[in-house]
């Protein structure tokens, strides 16, 4: 049988439950809440740009990584100057956005060779800056 001190000590302890319960729940809703309504968009500097536009911008991208690259002997004086990784590092993140944006935007028409859109010279830069030691195709995540 249950006597009247564990009758109160039950009700105490379920309403003891049910608020915690209660206010864990109003404290998961009011979180949203607090968050900024708006939210930041991204502009995309690239959108604008044909196939050549685009190919043209990404040479000039890698030329400037390869002239900041071209002051260093090696990788590792490179690395030791934290102003030059930063640089290199934005270059890559510009890089995989204008590849995101042009892709998005011409879809396989980035892969036609014409007189504006030179693959081959591309690829080229590309390949030996990377084997510099600088994958820009890693955009962001590029370590350095």
């Amino acid at each position: 049988m249950i006597t009247n001190f564990s009758k109160i000590f039950l009700v105490l302890i379920s309403f003891t439950l049910f608020t915690l319960f209660i206010n864990c729940g109003k404290s998961v809703k009011k979180a949203p809440s607090e968050l900024p309504n708006k939210q930041e968009k991204q502009i995309d500097i690239y959108s604008k740009l044909d196939v050549c536009g685009c190919n043209k911008e990404a040479i000039e991208i890698i030329e400037l990584a390869r002239e900041i690259r071209d002051e260093f002997e090696t990788i590792a004086e490179l690395k030791m100057q934290k102003e030059s990784v930063k640089q290199i590092r934005g270059l890559a993140s510009s890089y995989t956005k204008l590849l995101e944006s042009c892709f998005r935007r011409h879809a396989s028409k980035n892969f036609i060779p014409s007189e504006c859109n030179k693959l081959n010279e591309l690829d080229r830069k590309r390949s030996e800056l990377f084997d510099l030691g600088i994958p820009l195709v890693q955009g962001e995540r590029l370590k350095l």
